[in-house]
């Protein structure tokens, strides 16, 4: 340690200017703002796509929803126009549907 008091002093002494170190140190301060200021960045980027994630299934499991309850309508009213079976409603809304998801899978 004692060699370093020392070297400390005769830089002191001589009154050079060390630009290496001042250039070195403002590097790594260019570096260190912009590595803070990129990682809020993305921080702030990754909160807002959760937030749009979270929005999406919400609206995506309502609409699940009410297309069953809408389905399930189709059927009892299908059922009490026929008055045939309890099932008939059920069958034709669920041909139906396997039908149209075909279609708009080949498509």
């Amino acid at each position: 340690m004692a060699t370093l008091k020392g070297t400390r002093t005769k830089k002191e002494e001589s009154g050079s200017f060390d630009w290496h170190e001042t250039l070195s140190g403002l590097g790594v301060s260019f570096f260190k703002n912009f590595a803070d200021n990129l990682a809020d960045k993305i921080k702030h980027r990754i909160q807002e796509m959760a937030v749009s994630l979270q929005k999406g299934l919400v609206g995506a499991f309502l609409i699940v929803v009410g297309i069953i309850f809408a389905l399930i309508s189709v059927v009892i009213f299908i059922n009490e126009m026929l008055a045939l079976s309890n099932g008939v409603g059920y069958a034709i809304v669920g041909i139906f549907s396997i039908l149209l998801g075909l279609l708009i899978i080949k498509k």
